[in-house]
């Protein structure tokens, strides 16, 4: 926990690539600081693969991306925001970088080998237990075996800028060191010109030369030579070139090998993204020194730490973050917490990205009772899909010997080299049971740092042993062996630490493929709650449980992001709520449900959308349906680009590696049909949207007024000030209208202060548009920007009881006070209805948003006004 820090008020997350750069940053700055926004929350802005679209794939982290600005922009851009006192965090990637020719000091590396220092810096196996990579970096990125590739001419020798390059798989990957004396030896007569570069650069790639001087030197050896014979000679000889290829500093791999080998830790299963030996102090310097000079500058005031759970030691990660930064530094990690899970004591971070808190809310705006009688329609309508426990394990188990094959492989293999299991030791039982232990642990992960583990930890460690044991008894003695490693008695203790740490790099990605990217695309059940940090089952948020968290992340981690949306959430935020409505209407979805299903499985002798399928169909229409209700083709197409990708992410009917094409044109055509203008679904949809219109309007203003009053920092997803009706990723990265956003702020603010009357007639006329929650979204920031104490240092105290129809609490800070009044899913009127209120609380209040003011007398504050408009912020006018 690190508090007494300079936390943002509120936070904007602006999505940076070259359709949107500084330069279109600086447009919506005036924008920003009259929406309330004190900080922006930026994408990654180092220089990253050409034409990527989010920034992730870093190449450089010590210089700006110019598809997105210049440092000079960047200097610009923070003298504009302090003039505003406004602030900037940076996202930062130190897990992984891209594996790209444009990533100059992994290329070093793959060229000059041992030589190199950069040859250390990415977690590479470069002692493999496979004889062909030894010394050598599996590279996967062939369309065909490497003999295949070679006969189709798909490899060749070239020359670039860089020297002699190996091409192949559309990129360009240095000659390596050893190559040198193969070409020399390959040819009895060379041109004088020709041997003198070759021997030249044999000499000089020894040199142990600074990268950048290497460079130029080849640069000089280069000028004026254009060996474009020599190049034909040695392309024409497929033996030469499998000879060459042998002798590099890496391998060149069918893409598809890596499903059962592979010598680099990669980000989750992508092998285009290759990590860091961050643990390493001297990688640490070095990939942060741009940061601190950044920083040191004064351009940027914090750091958002992306996928913390790669690294090996995120703990001594954070420790030095914090030496090189100070404790006034705000930092905050991506961390999924699960269900009850917290963050380490020892962490001293301000807090995390806030996914627990978006699932939080999530719950609380379902109806229980609702969510129920769906999930039971579902599973009778499905009795052949497992349970959700059980489907979970099946899919990690699926994940786990499909695309994480190769690091099981490698883990099973580094129990062997350190000794952990004894030599006669049967290596498939162990491998088996290792796997199931993963697959088994109820969490991303833990985080040993040292002997003795902490009870919590040791507890999720025999949890996930125990289940295990329990599906596979036949392991037992491989299961006690595991069991051994933390035993107080255990005889090596420093190495099983050491596994420990590494195996804990890997059940992280193994939860994040098996259930965010895939379980969550099976279950169908309220896709809702198929969320980053939520689940379908298991999660829970009482009333009584959101205002004991919320006093516990007052006390704990106040600076934790406040998040609804971010880039990697499954579906827009309202478009969640939406969703979560049909919890307040379960009989009617049901049987619309059954309807849709009759209609629509009678379309001649087409092909049909598994039922599973076609429900998830139904929810994602009406999560994502257009606010203006234009059925456009834009929008048919958006739908039908998301359908693809949930096909092949369940990996049911689809997948990445052989989609099937067939299937997928089979529910595209279903698609098609639904929305042919001579179809009965389209009026039966657009009367259904009329239920569900009112409600998830209501509902998502309470989201807002949570998101910006409970403890935490709010944090603004690029464009959610109005309505979020977005599929996944690359959706929710569209471009967004700020034009008009900006008229509408304006128009809003220059009604209330000339016709509040007027006002609130133009916000129930464009309510579909997302006009109301432009204006509470904005009405609320500009109160929490003018309270800042009230916020960021005042006490959550509960207002409302378990079984109130609202969530209402009070922040205090000295004398200042508000309270927060916002309706749960539930069919009341609150006409009748009182809060009940100590002698704290008595006295004038004022609704920031409707203006009216309301008595609390006899200890009872009337809520009729929440029929009046669905949400209330109050302040205090007299005692």
């Amino acid at each position: 926990m690190k508090t007494d820090t300079n936390l943002p008020l509120t936070t904007y997350r602006i999505q940076f690539n070259e359709t949107f750069t500084f330069r279109h940053l600086e447009e919506i700055l005036d924008y920003l600081q009259q929406l309330g926004i004190t900080t922006i929350y930026a994408s990654p802005i180092f220089d990253a693969v050409p034409g990527s679209m989010h920034g992730y794939d870093g190449i450089n982290p010590h210089r700006i991306n110019p598809a997105i600005g210049t440092l000079e922009d960047l200097r610009r851009i923070s003298a504009s925001l302090q003039q505003r006192g406004m602030s900037w965090v940076q996202d930062i990637v130190p897990n992984h970088m891209a594996l790209h020719p444009g990533n100059a000091w992994l290329m070093d590396a793959l060229e000059r080998g041992p030589v190199s220092p950069w040859y250390h810096f990415f977690d590479i196996d470069w002692e493999h237990h496979d004889p062909r990579l030894h010394g050598r970096l599996m590279i996967p990125f062939l369309g065909q075996p490497l003999t295949e590739a070679i006969a189709a001419k798909q490899i060749r020798l070239a020359v670039s800028e860089n020297g002699f390059v190996i091409d192949a798989a559309g990129m360009s990957f240095p000659l390596s060191a050893p190559a040198y004396d193969i070409l020399l030896d390959a040819f009895e007569e060379l041109q004088p010109e020709i041997k003198a570069l070759l021997q030249q650069l044999k000499h000089d790639i020894h040199l142990h030369l600074p990268a950048a001087e290497w460079q130029q030197r080849k640069q000089a050896l280069f000028a004026g030579h254009t060996p474009d014979d020599f190049l034909a000679q040695v392309n024409h000889h497929e033996a030469l070139l499998h000879l060459l290829l042998e002798h590099q500093f890496y391998l060149l791999t069918y893409w598809r090998e890596t499903e059962q080998q592979l010598n680099y830790r990669r980000f989750f299963t992508v092998n285009g993204l290759i990590t860091l030996r961050m643990e390493d102090k001297a990688v640490f310097d070095t990939w942060h020194r741009f940061l601190l000079e950044l920083y040191g500058e004064g351009l940027i005031q914090g750091w958002r730490i992306d996928h913390i759970d790669g690294l090996l030691e995120p703990a001594m990660y954070i420790r030095r973050l914090r030496e090189a930064f100070g404790e006034d530094c705000y930092i905050i990690a991506e961390k999924i917490l699960a269900e009850g899970e917290s963050l380490p004591g020892d962490w001293k971070l301000n807090g995390t990205t806030g996914y627990e808190f978006l699932a939080d809310v999530n719950h609380l705006l379902t109806n229980t009772l609702g969510e129920e009688k769906i999930s039971r329609f579902y599973r009778g309508q499905f009795p052949e899909l497992a349970k959700y426990g059980q489907l979970v394990q099946q899919k990690k188990t699926m994940i786990l010997q499909t695309q994480l094959g190769a690091e099981w492989d490698n883990l099973v293999w580094l129990l062997f080299q350190y000794q952990l299991a004894p030599r006669q030791t049967d290596r498939q039982k162990l491998k088996a049971a290792l796997g199931l232990w993963m697959v088994c642990m109820p969490v991303y992960r833990i985080y040993p740092e040292s002997w003795p583990l902490p009870p919590g930890d040791v507890s999720v460690l025999e949890t996930a042993l125990a289940l295990a044991a329990d599906h596979a008894p036949a392991l037992s003695e491989e299961f006690r062996l595991l069991h051994t490693w933390w035993q107080e008695d255990y005889e090596r203790p420093s190495v099983a630490l050491k596994f420990l740490k590494r195996m804990m790099q890997f059940t992280g990605p193994l939860m994040a493929k098996g259930v965010e990217d895939t379980v969550f695309y099976v279950y169908n059940a309220l896709l809702s709650h198929n969320e980053v940090g939520d689940a379908p089952v298991g999660h829970h948020c009482s009333p009584a449980a959101f205002h004991e968290r919320s006093i516990r992340r007052q006390q704990q981690f106040p600076g934790a992001l406040n998040t609804t949306a971010t880039h990697d959430t499954k579906r827009g935020e309202d478009a969640r709520i939406r969703i979560n409505m049909l919890t307040l209407l379960p009989d009617t979805w049901i049987q619309q449900l059954q309807q849709w299903h009759e209609m629509n499985s009678s379309f001649g002798e087409a092909a049909l959308p598994a039922k599973n399928d076609e429900f998830f169909i139904y929810q994602s229409i009406i999560g994502g349906y257009p606010e203006n209700e234009d059925l456009s083709e834009d929008f048919i197409q958006r739908l039908s680009d998301f359908l693809i990708k949930a096909l092949r992410e369940a990996k049911e009917r689809s997948n990445w590696a052989a989609p099937d094409e067939d299937y997928e044109n089979t529910c595209l055509a279903f698609i098609q049909r639904l929305f042919d203008p001579s179809h009965t679904f389209i009026e039966s949809i657009r009367a259904f949207m009329e239920k569900i219109h009112p409600r998830a309007a209501q509902y998502a203003l309470s989201q807002q007024v949570l998101k910006i009053t409970a403890p935490g920092v709010p944090d603004i997803y690029q464009g959610c000030e109005l309505w979020d009706f977005s599929f996944v990723d690359p959706d929710n990265r569209r471009l967004v209208d700020y034009i008009s956003r900006m008229n509408m702020l304006s128009l809003l603010q220059q009604q209330e202060q000339e016709d509040r009357v007027a006002l609130f007639k133009l916000l129930t006329e464009n309510r579909r548009l997302g006009w109301e929650k432009m204006f509470v979204v904005s009405k609320a920031l500009a109160f929490r920007k003018a309270n800042g104490a009230l916020f960021q240092q005042g006490d959550y105290i509960a207002l409302s009881g378990q079984q109130d129809p609202l969530i209402a609490y009070a922040r205090q800070y000295g004398n200042d006070q508000c309270i927060v009044l916002a309706a749960l899913p539930e069919e009341v009127v609150f006409e009748q209805r009182y809060l009940l209120l100590d002698s704290a609380f008595q006295g004038q209040w004022q609704d920031i948003f409707t203006g009216e003011s309301i008595g609390a007398v006899d200890g009872k504050l009337p809520l009729a006004l929440l029929d009046r408009f669905p949400v209330a912020l109050l302040k205090k006018i007299s005692d």
